[in-house]
């Protein structure tokens, strides 16, 4: 059985429903806006399968039968049930306790899963995910880190163009510094920021999961591609890039992944970061690559035993 745990609103959730119920695939969609009527009870002895029960409300899963998972997390206080409420509301706490036994359970359990927790959290620290793609081998932009505005000024000034975003896994809109932004530099000493050099050249995405790479090429008039004219198209990117990617994917304890990418005018490789819940819907709807379709017979083969868990 496939567990599939999102909102069917979300793009990248809903076309793997789609492809998944195309194929004929077992699988159980637990929605997500039902974390305030779910329930799930498991218990684990020493040497033993965890066993135990997850129900949305109206229907039930043994959670023994899972042989695969792919989830995609939200805000519950987003939700109509919630407006008004905080963290300490009964139903915030209801959903919380869920939301940390199923994910615990997924952690835990002998599913393949996209993506577990731990190699998921490399994304909340820039810095450290920097260091592993830099170890996988690809270049990475000039980046400084700092609180020092003076520093950053320096940075800023010794180079044609820098631009500056979070040091999370918090969104965040990639934009050039500006003349107005270095005027409130002083305002970093509150907050350590991450700033690097523009590099110029061709943006790729690369979506890997296990061991297939899904390229598109991506041409745009915004310095960010998500908020400008953006085309894009299906591409192949260089064996030895693939390799690297596969690879970084590994490192990380991924399953599945999207890695953004630049190609300089010389034909060198920059990876800017490793996304473990990519958006790939975006990139499918924009060039027609079937990334959803892979994902499905991944999890297809993973719960019937003909890939590794």
């Amino acid at each position: 059985m496939i567990l599939l745990w999102g909102l069917l609103e979300d793009d990248s959730t809903g076309l793997v429903h789609d492809a998944l119920e195309k194929s004929g695939a077992k699988f159980f969609f637990l929605d997500h806006r039902r974390i305030f009527t779910s329930e799930v009870e498991f218990e684990a002895g020493l040497g033993s399968d965890i066993k135990g029960t997850l129900s949305d409300g109206q229907r039930s899963l043994n959670l023994a039968e899972i042989g695969a998972a792919y989830f995609r997390g939200y805000n519950f206080l987003d939700y109509e049930e919630m407006q008004g409420k905080g963290y300490d509301d009964p139903l915030a706490l209801k959903a919380t306790g869920f939301e940390t036994q199923l994910i615990g359970y997924l952690n835990s359990s002998k599913a393949l899963v996209l993506n577990r927790s731990e190699p998921s959290a490399t994304n909340g620290s820039k810095p450290f995910q920097l260091k592993i793609i830099q170890n996988a081998g690809f270049h990475v932009p000039e980046t400084l880190i700092t609180n020092n505005p003076e520093a950053a000024r320096d940075f800023i000034a010794a180079g044609d163009g820098t631009i500056c975003k979070s040091i999370s896994g918090v969104r965040s809109i990639v934009r050039k510094v500006t003349d107005a932004q270095i005027d409130s530099l002083a305002d970093i000493q509150w907050c350590p920021t991450l700033f690097q050099k523009i590099v110029p050249g061709i943006n790729y995405r690369a979506h890997v999961l296990d061991d297939q790479v899904f390229a598109v090429r991506i041409e745009s008039d915004e310095l960010d591609y998500r908020y400008g004219q953006t085309k894009m198209y299906p591409d192949t990117v260089p064996v030895e890039v693939a390799q690297k990617c596969i690879s970084l994917n590994q490192k990380l304890g991924l399953g599945f992944s999207g890695i953004d990418l630049m190609r300089t005018p010389d034909d060198k490789w920059f990876c800017y970061e490793v996304n473990p819940s990519p958006a790939y819907s975006y990139f499918e709807r924009g060039s027609g690559m079937q990334v959803s379709r892979a994902v499905a017979k991944f999890l297809v083969d993973a719960d019937s035993g003909r890939r590794p868990s």
